[in-house]
């Protein structure tokens, strides 16, 4: 496990690395205002992305899991499945955010990013195969390359001609290229397989993912909203300003995700076989996440002035209180992290959802009444008020799953 681990923080922590070089440079070299707008864009295509995955990468990796035997079947169908609903996805973004009063220009550059819908969305079933049989190293080193390659195209770019709209044109190109490459890889490693258009049993497995697919694209929700939310009740000087704070903080959230991609497929095992095991793994994860989510809260909170001096510069210097408030959200959402994948991995995934469906709809009534006075500051708040609320909520409803038999 500890090899597992490794490699996939290894990858997990190049992908920071080179979106933090991104985001250090389009801030730096196009301000607070453009670099809000970027900041906009890519929260609305990643969000859409997990609309258009509809946990079905997560569901794969579970089931595949159980039964091995059916790995090809599910594979396949799940990539032509994925095929589809990025299209429908793409259209559904374009046609919602056509209804806003968005600037003409926003609204183009949203439309061409949208694109990349398609390549992730293909690409990130691509990278879980391979952790249905624990081969994590395919998914870090994938997701490590496409964000190189996207990192790396969009930095030259900036530094080259400073357009924004040549930095969105370049991601896709990028993803595009991400794509072949994972398409390639995979292929070499397990064999030929090619996408099915099964639409007799794509609503079988839309039904059966939903539960988690719901509770991530609530999840993602309920962390990106307060960005779009921003956009469309301020400017994109405000936020810049936030995003740049809230950069750091998602660069952050690499930690414990790298570590529940090797957790998980165990813990499916152990909970249906090995109940104490289980919760002895938990225990020792629990103290992990704890201490290392507390520590990087504190080192945030104490050197918060220098960190966002040092990264992006006297313009963001409105930052910094918003990056002190988030501070707190940060030791809170390791323990969200780890305490929503216990309920998935236990069955109990509806709860899980309604648990963020609650939280989504809380943080949006606290936007709706903090963002008009008090903005990014508001904002942040927000986030932390419902962090707080929602880590009570799932903590109680671990305990429960713990109980049951």
């Amino acid at each position: 496990m500890i090899k597992n681990t490794f490699t996939i923080f290894a990858g997990r922590a190049s992908n920071a690395l080179f979106l933090f070089l991104l985001t250090l440079v389009v801030s730096r070299q196009l301000g607070p205002a453009i670099f809000g707008v970027f900041s906009f864009l890519t929260t609305v295509v990643v969000s859409a992305n997990t609309f258009s995955s509809l946990g079905l990468d997560i569901w794969m990796v579970r089931e595949i899991t159980k039964a091995p035997e059916k790995a090809k079947q599910y594979f396949s169908t799940i990539l032509g499945l994925k095929a589809g609903t990025s299209v429908v996805t793409l259209l559904l973004v374009f046609l919602i955010f056509q209804a806003t009063d968005l600037p003409e220009t926003t609204l183009h550059l949203l439309w061409i990013l949208s694109i990349s819908l398609i390549f992730n969305t293909v690409s990130q079933t691509l990278w879980h195969y391979g952790d249905c049989f624990k081969e994590f190293a395919y998914h870090s080193f994938l997701w490590a390359a496409s964000n190189i390659i996207k990192s790396l195209t969009g930095i030259a770019l900036v530094l080259l001609y400073g357009e924004l709209e040549l930095l969105i044109i370049g991601i896709v190109f990028a993803e595009a290229l991400a794509l072949i490459l994972s398409l390639y890889v995979i292929r070499r490693r397990f064999g030929p397989f090619a996408p099915k258009f099964q639409f007799s049993v794509w609503w079988d497995f839309l039904s059966r993912s939903a539960p988690i697919g719901l509770g991530v694209i609530f999840s993602v929700l309920y962390f990106r909203l307060d960005i779009v939310m921003l956009q469309l009740m301020t400017d994109d000087k405000v936020v810049g300003f936030y995003s740049a704070a809230y950069k750091l903080f998602e660069i952050v959230i690499v930690l414990p995700h790298s570590l529940m991609i090797v957790l998980f497929p165990s813990l499916v095992e152990v909970f249906h076989t090995d109940r104490e095991k289980f919760k002895i793994i938990l225990k020792k994860a629990f103290t992990v996440y704890f201490v290392v989510g507390s520590s990087i809260a504190l080192i945030f909170f104490g050197f918060s002035n220098e960190i966002i001096g040092l990264i992006y510069g006297d313009n963001f210097l409105f930052s910094v209180k918003i990056l002190e408030i988030l501070a707190i959200a940060i030791a809170l959402s390791f323990l969200i992290f780890l305490l929503s994948n216990i309920l998935i991995v236990s069955g109990w995934e509806m709860t899980n959802t309604w648990s963020l469906i609650g939280a989504t709809i809380f943080n949006i009534a606290l936007n709706l009444a903090w963002i008009p006075e008090h903005g990014a500051i508001g904002a942040a708040w927000a986030t932390v008020v419902c962090e707080i609320t929602l880590i009570v909520i799932l903590g109680l409803q671990s305990r429960k799953a713990f109980k049951e038999p």
